[in-house]
């Protein structure tokens, strides 16, 4: 199956204008119930990352997870390891995410998505996620 997002035009305080691929993925509250939250597609990001918010309406205990050292190109942020189950166009991937006690922009990186999904950018216009 084949699923396309377009790229979000979006401003950049020090760029302006820019396209970023923003996907639409499921997770499961703490209720079991479907809710959807846009994710950067972030080919660079070893690990998917979240905000504590996001695993708290997960029914998370964040900081029970493994916490880690992750290291970017803004420094050093500790994080908390889980496996949860992440939906891509219906599809169901357990998927190693990190959840960060402070904000953060909501990142799906390649760590359990990239080996399950062929991931085709097309210019600023599309990006699309087959398996």
């Amino acid at each position: 199956m084949k699923k396309c997002f377009k790229f979000a035009r979006e401003n950049s305080s020090s760029l302006g204008f820019v396209y970023r691929p923003i996907a639409k993925v499921g997770l499961l509250d703490a209720n079991g119930e479907m809710f959807e939250l846009s994710m950067l597609v972030d080919s660079g990001a070893d690990i998917s990352i979240l905000s504590k918010r996001i695993g708290d309406i997960m029914g998370l205990d964040v900081e029970q997870g493994e916490a880690k050292v992750f290291r970017g190109i803004v420094g050093e942020l500790i994080a908390y390891v889980h496996e949860i189950p992440l939906f891509i166009n219906g599809k169901e991937v357990e998927t190693r995410v990190a959840f960060a006690l402070s904000e953060v922009p909501n990142l799906l990186g390649r760590l359990d998505i990239f080996k399950n999904f062929e991931i085709n950018f097309r210019k600023e216009e599309e990006f699309c996620f087959s398996d």
